[in-house]
């Protein structure tokens, strides 16, 4: 007997709703072997070759190269003897009490903005998951909920899709009815399409926006002394770590040991709940060639030390622009900081990342006149934006913790840092 076992879109990072198909490596019909690799997929952090989930014969293959599904949709199936079916698929997980089918004819589509809708019955990741199936507006305000206060749960929409008839109108197709078409478009310059990886980044914006409650405070630091010391000691660093002395890892390096104060900051929400992390792992915004950018993750950076954050982080930005970043890379990070300031921008709003609670923009160093001790000197001074969800920390602790990162920023010294033999 046989039977057929669904191929799950896995959950890659915990900030990553979705992936784009590069390519399946398999054709359907031929023969699959549990942990070969059955397909690549692309997200706005890096590419990912999928194993096979089981042993048997690839029967559909719902998504194409090309084609985007969220994390846990059913993008295929591999029919298999039933003694061979696997308790459980290991790439990602089906909800609990769903029996989710879907037929190899049904028609995805995916969209790109969330409408304006009641949130309080519906939360983000259930209207994503709605878009990017193509259920309407009235679909949607139709499904029965079964979560508190009837609100509408990923289980519930699942259901209803597994029974839902193909051919539907869509809720971009409401939204935008009347759009221009392709050919007028081109009347006005030349279209190009986005890459997969930029849509990726405008969606996860745009959804980081629709979720969080965005507040951005600015302080200016001074960093006269770190460039004094970066200027003297930066060659002898370089050949002796085999890393750049640079601004951004120093702020890791800062950051990482003033959020062991603040566990609300480092720290991410989970529907109603928030959950204080027990790692430190800075996520930093790395920009790549093709003007996309990733954001690879220095993993326990409160538990480096400054030379080690300086050649963790030289690897992953090599890695990141050679496009050779691993799920491990890009996974787990708590904490963002975005460094604008190397484009010389001095002021930015950066936008969380999300599922994270805050993020924090450097802008460039540059020199200003500054009155100290009743004398007008020239000091290097740094802007500090910190942007950050009203929903889980207030003004006073965002002025609190930015108020830390200037005063130890403003304090190190070559001991601290590691560097009192260079």
């Amino acid at each position: 007997m046989k039977k057929r076992v669904p191929i799950l879109m896995p959950q890659m990072g915990q900030s990553v709703a979705e992936g784009t198909i590069v390519a399946w490596k398999k054709k359907v019909g031929e023969a699959v072997q549990a942990d070969e690799v059955l397909m690549e997929i692309e997200t706005d952090k890096t590419n990912v070759e999928v194993e096979c989930s089981a042993t048997g014969q690839l029967v559909t293959c719902l998504k194409q190269a090309g084609d985007r599904a969220a994390a846990g949709e059913i993008i295929g199936h591999i029919e298999v003897e039933a003694a061979d079916e696997p308790a459980a698929t290991p790439h990602a997980a089906a909800p609990a009490g769903d029996a989710v089918t879907v037929s190899s004819n049904t028609q995805f589509r995916i969209n790109h903005e969330l409408p304006e809708i009641n949130r309080d019955r519906y939360s983000p990741y259930v209207m994503r998951l709605a878009m990017l199936n193509g259920v309407t507006l009235g679909e949607l305000q139709g499904i029965r909920g079964t979560g508190r206060d009837r609100r509408v749960t990923k289980s519930d929409l699942l259901q209803y899709l597994a029974r839902r008839p193909v051919g539907a109108s869509t809720v971009q197709a409401e939204l935008h009815n009347g759009a221009p078409a392709a050919e007028d478009l081109s009347a006005l310059g030349k279209v190009v399409a986005m890459t997969s990886i930029r849509r990726t980044i405008a969606d996860h914006m745009v959804q980081s926006i629709h979720t969080s409650a965005h507040v951005t405070m600015v302080h200016l630091v001074d960093v006269t002394h770190f460039v004094e010391l970066r200027d003297r000691i930066k060659g002898e660093f370089e050949q002796r770590f085999g890393a750049k002395l640079t601004y951004t890892g120093l702020m890791i390096f800062v950051t990482s040991r003033v959020l062991r104060d603040f566990p609300s900051i480092n720290a991410s929400v989970a529907g109603a709940s928030l959950i204080l992390r027990k790692d430190i792992s800075i996520g930093c915004a790395v920009a790549l060639p093709d003007e996309s950018l990733v954001v690879p993750v220095v993993q326990h950076a409160d538990r480096k030390s400054f030379p080690e954050i300086a050649q963790e982080l030289d690897r992953l930005i090599a890695c990141a622009r050679a496009r050779d970043l691993t799920r491990v890379d890009v996974e787990g990070g708590t904490f963002t900081i975005s460094n604008f300031g190397a484009f010389g921008s001095i002021i930015g709003t950066p936008i969380i990342n999300q599922p994270q609670v805050a993020i924090l923009g450097m802008g460039a160093v540059v020199k200003q006149p500054v009155v100290l001790d009743g004398q007008i000197v020239i000091r290097d001074r740094l802007y500090l934006s910190f942007s950050f969800d009203h929903r889980v920390i207030d003004g006073a602790m965002g002025g609190r913790f930015l108020n830390a990162i200037q005063k130890v920023t403003e304090t190190l010294d070559e001991k601290t840092l590691n560097l009192e033999t260079l």
